[in-house]
């Protein structure tokens, strides 16, 4: 068996206590804290939503028009996992 497909077991196997906090804190699924989470995600969606419209209105068809899409779904998802992740320990404080 490789390693990219280890038993559950021996996932932690060779990490120290920060790696395994850290791949917890990237991997596992953090559901909303409370309502106030889930109107953030809302809002970040929605914020997203607004320039993919403009980019799809506006933007002549072709490879770049594409890219920028594909930037917006990754500010999408990255911006959805800073909201539901645990903040990194040591990391800068929200909003700076």
């Amino acid at each position: 068996m490789s390693s990219s497909t280890a038993p559950v077991d021996d996932l932690y196997a060779g990490l120290n206590e920060r790696q395994r906090a850290e791949l917890d804190r990237r991997c596992d699924h953090h559901p909303p804290a409370d309502l106030a989470t889930v109107e953030q995600h809302g809002r970040w969606r929605g914020a997203i939503k607004v320039l993919m419209a403009e980019a799809m209105r506006s933007l002549p068809p072709g490879r770049e028009s594409s890219l920028v899409l594909t930037a917006l779904d990754d500010a999408l998802m990255y911006g959805n996992a800073a909201i539901a992740r645990p903040p990194m320990p040591g990391g800068r404080p929200a909003g700076h």
